[in-house]
């Protein structure tokens, strides 16, 4: 049996949308996209110094991943050592 190449076109594409959809997990949003997001039905916010410790706090709270962003006023949530407290929002 022979595939259709336009057939694994298409499979393809709905494989790669989802992740393209996701937030980058290594830079941090924009402000004003972030805030937007904080009052979100079902988004829960997390703050904790670096996004190393939000991770770690949103696991423990069972929040799904990735998380929809990350965003810091100083843009330090991706720094090591960490700089200061980094926000991230994660959904239930």
């Amino acid at each position: 049996m022979r595939l259709n190449p336009l057939l694994l076109v298409a499979i393809s594409a709905c494989i790669a949308a989802p992740l393209s959809a996701q937030g980058s997990s290594s830079q941090e949003m924009p402000e004003q996209k972030f805030l937007d997001q904080v009052e979100a039905p079902g988004h829960v916010l997390i703050t904790a110094p670096g996004a190393d410790a939000v991770n770690a706090e949103a696991r423990r709270k069972g929040l799904k991943f990735p998380a929809v962003g990350y965003w810091s006023p100083d843009n330090v949530c991706f720094s090591n050592p960490p700089k200061g407290d980094c926000n991230g929002l994660f959904t239930r």
